[in-house]
């Protein structure tokens, strides 16, 4: 009985903290870039696999410290991507090579990405001038949800949108929300599943050389 009572809350703390969306997976298999994505299975898998990175590294002083995986000893290069800001302008994640960046991938029905918000809008009003890029991936299937809730919120940190999961799909998101932090020669040092606090993020980002 006790050990139930114990995987019971495991299984809690774990699914408290990020938001693994049925309903999310079934619509990225019926979009035209799931099909895509199917078809170059193969070149995606060898971006960003588990199975071609490193041992993941578990790290007990983060909360959820079991959703961290930490590429070693392998240099894993971030999958590019080009995609639309609010304004319509489009960005891409080499843009920003030479700087590091914080890459979140989040979405306005999924309370623990919007549990984390506003710690990621004081991380951005603290680092905005350094060189630190946080870049969050909307995925809401409407862009005009998504702006509505920047603004509602008061937001200010640089929102992409990717309402037809291309970005999400070259970073494999089955879970939501998902942070990748990439240093400055476009290599991934740590990847989080879950929501964080500051500390987390600020810990996260310390590790970046």
């Amino acid at each position: 009985m006790k050990r139930t009572l114990i995987v019971l809350g495991i299984l809690f703390l774990i699914c408290g903290s990020t938001y693994t969306v049925y309903n999310y997976n079934k619509s990225l298999s019926k979009s035209p870039a799931a099909i895509t994505s199917k078809q170059n299975s193969d070149s995606t898998q060898n971006q960003i696999s588990t199975n071609n990175s490193p041992v993941s590294e578990q790290n007990n002083s983060n909360t959820a410290s079991n959703n961290k995986t930490t590429f070693k000893n392998a240099k894993v290069k971030a999958a590019d991507f080009k995609l639309k800001d609010l304004n319509g302008k489009e960005v891409s994640l080499s843009d920003f090579k030479g700087k590091k960046v914080f890459l979140n991938f989040w979405a306005s029905w999924c309370p623990p990405c919007k549990a984390e918000m506003p710690d990621i809008q004081k991380l951005y009003q603290e680092t905005k001038d350094s060189d630190l890029v946080i870049l969050a991936v909307n995925l809401d299937t409407d862009n005009t949800t998504a702006q509505n809730f920047v603004k509602n919120n008061k937001y200010t940190f640089p929102v992409l949108l990717d309402s037809d999961n291309d970005a999400a799909i070259k970073y494999q998101i089955v879970s939501i929300p998902t942070s990748y932090f990439i240093d400055k020669e476009g290599n991934i040092v740590d990847k989080h599943i879950g929501s964080m606090t500051l500390e987390n993020m600020k810990s996260y980002i310390d590790n970046i050389k």
